[in-house]
């Protein structure tokens, strides 16, 4: 049987739908960040910085590369520790 494209495309909806009713929540985190992650990587650094601070606040992106680039975390001089606020 060929299928018109209208047909198709309302086959593959129905079928997105079935696949992600069997989806566990963590099998979908999966797939959301797999696929996030190939579409960043191919993004330039300038269309990333771009990216994080139009979808999100301006500093964002100065925090996030100052995560990836100091060996050690900063550490929080009121709690030395990192002792969660709930204890």
């Amino acid at each position: 049987m060929i299928l018109t494209q209208a047909q198709k495309d309302e086959l593959i909806v129905s079928y997105i739908d079935i696949v992600i009713d069997n989806m566990d929540t963590k099998t979908m985190i999966q797939f959301i960040t797999d696929f996030l992650k190939d579409e960043y990587n191919d993004y330039t650094d300038d269309e990333l910085k771009c990216q994080i601070e139009s979808t999100h606040d301006a500093e964002l992106y100065d925090e996030l590369v100052d995560n990836v680039t100091q060996q050690y975390a900063k550490q929080d001089v009121n709690n030395p520790y990192n002792i969660p606020n709930r204890f």
